[in-house]
């Protein structure tokens, strides 16, 4: 009877599911039950596997299988209806015999891993054999590169095009990461320009060659404009400021800057309501003493955009710069609280746009644009003012038009800086601003309700742009992503819903030529730009692929076809045919004329982002160029496409003007001209080490320009300021002329680039000696 007894008391205890893994149990140790268990994670053992008995618990649920929280209580999953098969736990290395299994040797070795249990093991749930099983080909993928060659695991890894670590450009060390680049301290998410750059990788690694020959030409003078060129941004810092509002034009110099301003940028992002803003104008040249700060540093911001256009050679650059630090200040300054006001934030986006088109620190704009954007939700912009206490309808609307323009400059300015967008539309319940002229809101009364496009208001440019903020949104969200989740269908599907909006634009746009009022031609085409670049950026992740797999060829079509339309945008006479030579000589360098063109001229002196709209669809279309010939298999000279060719002779008078304007960064002028000898070189049959003298030709005689202009601003600046005590040393700068040293503390790099995505794609290994460069 005893026997009897112990008998079915131990049947009971069969019975009962088995919570400790197999390990533990013949260990005879407790088992915590995690996957794996702590014990198998202390011991090194390889794989955790736990068991399950077959009795009537089990036959109740199918497969139970027990887990833990972070707790320890244990949870059921139930997996009925999934047969997971049999595995015992594996041997602490997987065998290789040699480097050249395949994959059926594999899989074998795997499944005859796996089916030596017996057949009361199971795997108690589908996810911890998935894990397992990619534990397994990881080791054994690990085994079997462990015995590849050195230089074969590099070529297998560079074909997946993952880990690479690239030789440096100019003494920043690139390493391969996921869709972004990071320069010094700053990351850069796709979205950012610098992230095509890899597509020149093999023009880059030529002045990387060049950096580290002692008796380089190129580097010496390139060196000399570097320091010119701080020189030159240091005397342009105004330093401590004692008095602010003090550094007013006279009258008529004023109004032309006001007037530059009103008529360009205040129509498509709308910060003023213009007639209140004329009469506080007036009463401050009644009374300019009486004036108060606030509107003195307005006016000021106002007046610095203005200059922008004001001129082919922004000869108001340097007040500019007084007039933006002088609002920085004032922002600064006691009491924080009296700057939230409407005033406040119209001065903060002023700003926004003053820092950018007059160089003040305009690559960190995104940081100033986040204090603002949190400024307004402290005002309560994000709420619709027919939640908030009564107000007046002017005062309602203008709320309305400074939420919707904050919008814009946040996605704008993440869109340049590569960051994600910190915006949503869920954010907010504010109305869009009303299509209404802005005499309609002097009065008290209600306007007349009219429906939005049935006439040109004061509003209708902004409102359009408006239409496609969700696309562009969305856009730039999956672009700057981390990690990035998009996939190639997302792409299209984002596509698709962007050129909706994009042809309702365009035909909104066009429906106003009908109107009594019309929009001018810097509104029409800047909103177009504006978009579609976001069109761009869509696509210039898969420009890379697209190069080389005719799978991503749409992409390279759309990438390349929107920089085109953007730069003809900008510069309608690009699209003309023009002899101009590609290599000029230092004599035959000519200058763009923007006479009668506000959008020409702004793309020519505004600096931060606003050069971008036309540097990156100049550098898009050459490499589309480059791209071309190399693929041009006929025996004769190779058909270039006019339009490409024209932009990219466009360009090089374009960088010149830049420059000539104030611009002291020489480097895209430098890299165009260098790849517009290369074209030439191309295209005259040349090829190996014959296209290196064209190319360093080109960029020499680039830089010795660039040197003359960047010397007669500094002369005519020390000439302006008549002092002798900040006299720049010629002598010092000229004595390293013979010698240069590559010196990387004084270089820096060409592009200051420490991370570049490996999605793009890499060229192979650098060599000016093979018979088709790969650029």
């Amino acid at each position: 009877m005893d026997v009897t007894l112990r008998t079915k008391s131990d049947q009971k205890r069969r019975q009962r599911p088995t919570l400790a893994c197999v390990s533990c149990r013949k260990s005879k140790i407790r088992c915590d039950r995690q996957h794996p268990c702590g014990a198998c994670a202390r011991s090194r053992h390889k794989t955790c596997v736990f068991e399950i008995s077959r009795g009537p618990a089990s036959r109740r649920s199918g497969i139970a299988s027990a887990t833990t929280d972070r707790s320890g209580a244990a949870e059921p999953e139930h997996l009925s209806d999934y047969d997971l098969g049999q595995v015992t736990p594996a041997a602490s290395t997987p065998s290789a015999h040699d480097h050249g299994h395949d994959l059926e040797g594999t899989h074998a070795s795997l499944l005859q891993e796996q089916g030596s249990s017996s057949s009361s093991s199971r795997i108690t749930d589908a996810e911890g054999l998935i894990r397992r099983v990619f534990e397994l080909e990881r080791r054994l993928g690990e085994t079997i590169a462990a015995r590849e060659p050195p230089e074969k695991r590099n070529d297998q890894r560079n074909s997946r095009g993952e880990g690479q670590l690239i030789e440096s450009y100019l003494a920043a060390d690139i390493h391969a990461m996921s869709r972004g680049v990071v320069s010094k301290t700053r990351y850069f998410g796709q979205s950012h320009w610098m992230n095509g750059i890899i597509h020149f990788r093999s023009m880059l690694e030529l002045f990387e060659n060049q950096s580290k020959d002692a008796k380089s030409e190129a580097m010496a003078v390139l060196n000399r404009c570097k320091a010119l060129a701080r020189t030159i941004k240091a005397k342009r810092n105004p330093g401590i400021i004692n008095k602010l509002g003090t550094s007013i034009p006279t009258r008529d110099v004023a109004d032309k800057l006001v007037d530059a301003y009103l008529r360009a940028m205040e129509t498509v992002f709308r910060v003023l309501h213009v007639p209140s803003f004329r009469r506080e104008y007036e009463q401050y040249w009644a009374a300019p003493e009486a004036a108060g700060m606030p509107f003195v540093i307005q006016l000021q911001l106002v007046m610095a955009i203005g200059a922008t256009i004001h001129d082919e050679s922004f000869s108001m650059r340097m007040l500019a710069v007084q007039w933006v630090t002088e609002a920085q200040y004032w922002l600064l300054g006691p009491p924080a609280k009296g700057k939230l006001t409407i005033m406040g934030l119209q001065i903060m986006i002023l700003l926004t746009l003053a820092r950018e088109t007059a160089s003040v620190g305009g690559d960190l704009v995104w940081i100033h644009v986040g204090s603002l954007l949190r400024s307004a939700f402290y005002m309560g912009l994000h709420r619709d003012p027919s939640r908030l206490p009564k107000m007046s309808h002017l005062d309602a609307e203008v709320r309305r038009r400074l939420w919707n323009t904050i919008l814009e400059l946040e996605l704008k300015t993440s869109i340049d800086s590569g960051g994600f967008p910190s915006i949503s539309p869920d954010t907010s319940d504010t109305k869009a601003p009303a299509d209404l002229d802005d005499v309609d809101l002097m009065s008290d009364d209600e306007p007349p309700n009219i429906e939005a496009g049935e006439k040109f208001t004061d509003m209708s440019i902004a409102l359009a742009l408006r239409d496609s903020f969700r696309e562009r949104l969305a856009i730039y969200q999956m672009l700057n992503a981390t990690p990035f989740r998009g996939t190639y269908d997302d792409t299209i599907r984002l596509h698709r819903r962007f050129m909706a909006v994009l042809k309702t634009l365009t035909s909104k746009l066009k429906s106003f030529a009908s109107c009594e009022r019309q929009p001018t031609s810097f509104q029409c085409r800047l909103v177009e730009v504006m978009t579609r670049r976001c069109l761009l950026s869509l696509h210039l992740p898969y420009l890379g692929p697209g190069l080389k797999d005719p799978a991503f060829s749409f992409s390279r079509k759309q990438v390349t076809e929107s920089a085109v339309k953007m730069y003809h945008l900008l510069f309608p006479a690009a699209r003309l045919n023009s002899t101009r030579p590609l290599v000029t000589s230092e004599d035959d360098l000519e200058t763009l004329t923007t006479e009668g063109d506000d959008l020409a001229r702004f793309a020519i002196c505004a600096a931060g982002s606003w050069r971008l709209l036309s540097s990156q669809p100049a550098m898009i279309a050459t490499l589309e160029l480059q791209t071309n010939i190399q693929e041009d298999e006929s025996v004769g000279p190779p058909t270039l496409r006019p339009d490409l060719l024209n932009i990219l002779r466009h360009s090089l008078p374009y960088y010149l003007s830049r420059i000539k304007a104030g611009e002291t960064n020489v480097k895209g002028y430098l890299f165009t001209t260098a790849l517009a000898g290369h074209v030439q070189a191309l295209t005259d049959g040349l090829n190996g080490p014959q296209i290196l003298e064209p190319v360093l030709s080109a960029a020499i005689k680039t830089e010795k320009v660039c040197f003359e202009l960047l010397k007669q601003q500094l002369e005519s600046m020390e000439s302006a300021s008549g002092g002798e005590d900040n006299q720049f040393n010629w002598d010092a700068l000229m004595a390293g002329d013979e010698d240069w040293e590559g010196d990387a503390r004084l270089m820096g790099a060409f592009y200051e680039v420490s991370s570049v995505d490996c999605f793009l794609g890499m060229n192979g290994n650098f060599d000016f000696m093979s018979p088709s460069m790969p650029f």
